[in-house]
């Protein structure tokens, strides 16, 4: 793992109480110590076993905690959630 990229955890799509958005976005949980500031605008990379690879860029903050908004090229499968993604730093 490069010095300016951090692991994170897809956790859900976005979503509101009565609303799911489109399948584009996710929160991606990231590990212990990263400022979620710092990696607004960073590229974001998913890796499936099979080989497929899904790219995309970290759009927002999601609440207080260490949580960013993911907004993926392409739509993100639902096997995706509570997988590891790559945050790549700019």
């Amino acid at each position: 793992m490069a010095k300016n990229e951090i692991r994170g955890i897809v956790t859900s799509f976005r979503r509101g109480k009565r609303v799911w958005h489109n399948l584009n976005e996710t929160i991606v949980e990231l590990e212990r110590g990263a400022d979620p500031v710092t990696f607004v605008g960073a590229r974001a990379l998913w890796m499936r076993e099979g080989g497929l690879r899904i790219v995309g860029r970290v759009v927002a903050r999601h609440g207080q905690g260490r949580a960013v908004r993911v907004q993926w090229r392409k739509g993100f499968p639902p096997q995706g959630i509570g997988t590891p993604a790559r945050i790549v730093a700019k």
